[in-house]
């Protein structure tokens, strides 16, 4: 019976990783298969539903004050060989990205084709606001085929569907949860490959990517008020055994990035912050960081390790910001005098960039935010490349989109936000810029329609199966346009 699985959570509060987004709902349920995930669709088919996955989603996509679903039981993984030779696994949709990860390197000589920052997020999670990695596509993009629970439009029923091609298949790779609860996901993987890595320093932007095809996986850091570029130069090699010094390196290295770089460096940056004086920022980015951050050549590690990060010890919160190719540089210049004159150490714009901000009406906007705010994180680049799907933040797109990541540290977090706002709403308007779906998302339909030329036909699909709008709450129409 239903009874059996079913929490109230009428008193308690779910809160996401960031603590930005926080919210009770009248019904939690855990259900341990498919009867039971369409049995409760259909008992609330009057209502609002929302699937709850790891929280580390920093906008309100899961927020729901009437259902919510934990899909932690569906964590199956199976894995299949083609006549060809090729392996496809299929991982329910509450299945963790590690477990998965784990589980095809035991098993096969196999891998994921692209890995985002972490492995704390479950499947559905990951596809639903396609999560990426560098040089590459989202993940999204490589799914073969979903299977979701949802209604059926003509008897108003919950019933299961299968996508393996078509626009539905490129709707559901990333929906942000508004076609159904994601019952499993299949994806093809690839052979297993080790990355080879160099850190390396550079001045201008124009020397990060001129090496880009040489390393096509590379991400790199601006470092703010040094304002110079720490790369990552990293590029997929087939694997290979190790010799005892190569796994000695290999070790010392993983220490470095757990705690030097994930553990230490994090705790230099909240004790800065503590003592609440942005000239202690701006001194420890100008004469500290450059001498902790240790160049490497040709460091060799599996991709698993070398591509993903520990960033989820330290709660904090995130905007990122697509940005055309071919207008990086234009938006990277903005971002630069932005951020200094946020922070107080600029004065006045060149000639170009005040005109372009008074174009959009918002330099005057900028000019009252002088001296207000000093942000305190590395800016996080990140390259990817054209997705299959409709609204993924790569769609539709014939060349690659290059991210920024703005993260902050600090609380109260009314200043970052002034910050990212500002950021948000001029990128977009002079270059084409898209924000992450699941990430600190300031912006509004009416900011965004326009950048997705398929986002009228996601709606048209979505309601096809959620005719009634269940699974439809106010992120998705504050963002995405729907209405009940």
């Amino acid at each position: 019976m239903m009874s059996d699985w079913l929490i109230t959570l009428r008193k308690h509060a779910i809160t996401n990783f960031g603590g930005n987004v926080s919210f009770v709902p009248k019904y939690r349920y855990k259900p341990q298969n498919e009867a039971e995930v369409l049995e409760l669709l259909n008992k609330h088919a009057g209502g609002k539903i929302r699937v709850v996955a790891s929280l580390h989603s920093w906008s309100d996509v899961v927020q729901c004050e009437d259902v919510i679903v934990d899909m932690s039981n569906f964590d199956s993984i199976q894995i299949a060989e083609t006549a060809t030779g090729d392996v496809l696994v299929t991982a329910g949709g509450g299945c963790i990205l590690h477990n998965l990860l784990d589980t095809i390197h035991s098993k096969t000589n196999s891998t994921l084709p692209t890995l985002g920052a972490v492995k704390v997020q479950t499947i559905a999670g990951v596809v639903s606001t396609a999560t990426h990695g560098s040089g590459k596509h989202s993940l999204s993009h490589y799914i073969d085929s979903l299977r979701v629970a949802a209604y059926d439009a003509e008897s108003g029923q919950a019933k299961i569907y299968e996508w393996k091609e078509g626009d539905e298949l490129l709707a559901a790779r990333c929906a942000l949860g508004c076609m159904g609860i994601i019952l499993s996901v299949t994806f093809h993987c690839v052979p297993k490959y080790d990355i080879e890595e160099n850190i390396s320093r550079f001045d201008t932007l124009e020397e990060v990517l001129a090496h880009e095809s040489e390393f096509p996986l590379q991400q790199f850091i601006l470092i703010p008020y040094l304002w110079c570029y720490f790369v990552y130069q990293r590029r997929a090699i087939p694997t290979k055994a190790n010799t005892f010094g190569e796994r000695l390196n290999i070790n010392i290295h993983r220490g470095y990035k757990l705690i030097g770089v994930d553990v230490l460096f994090h705790v230099a940056i909240k004790v800065l912050l503590s003592l609440g004086n942005p000239k202690l920022i701006r001194w420890f980015y100008k004469s500290i960081v450059p001498n902790i951050i240790v160049q490497i050549d040709n460091m060799v590690d599996n991709s698993s390790d070398a591509l993903t990060l520990n960033h989820e010890y330290f709660k904090h919160l995130e905007m990122e910001v697509f940005i055309p190719a071919r207008n990086i540089y234009q938006a990277t210049k903005l971002v630069y005098y932005v951020t200094s004159l946020f922070a107080g150490i600029e004065e006045t714009l060149p000639d170009e960039v005040a005109s372009e901000l008074k174009k959009i009406n918002m330099l005057e906007t900028l000019m009252e935010h002088k001296g207000s705010y000093t942000h305190h994180y590395p800016l996080f680049f990140r390259r990817v490349l054209p997705d299959d799907t409709l609204i993924s933040m790569t769609s539709g797109s014939n060349e690659p989109y290059y991210t920024i990541s703005f993260f902050t540290y600090q609380e109260p977090r009314t200043q970052f936000y002034e910050f990212a706002g500002f950021l948000a709403h001029s990128l977009t308007q002079l270059y084409e810029v898209r924000l992450h779906w699941g990430k600190y998302y300031p912006l509004n339909n009416s900011d965004i329609a326009q950048k997705y030329p398929r986002l009228e036909e996601f709606r048209q699909i979505c309601q096809k199966t959620d005719p009634k709008g269940v699974f439809r709450n106010d992120y998705a129409k504050r963002v995405l346009g729907f209405f009940d």
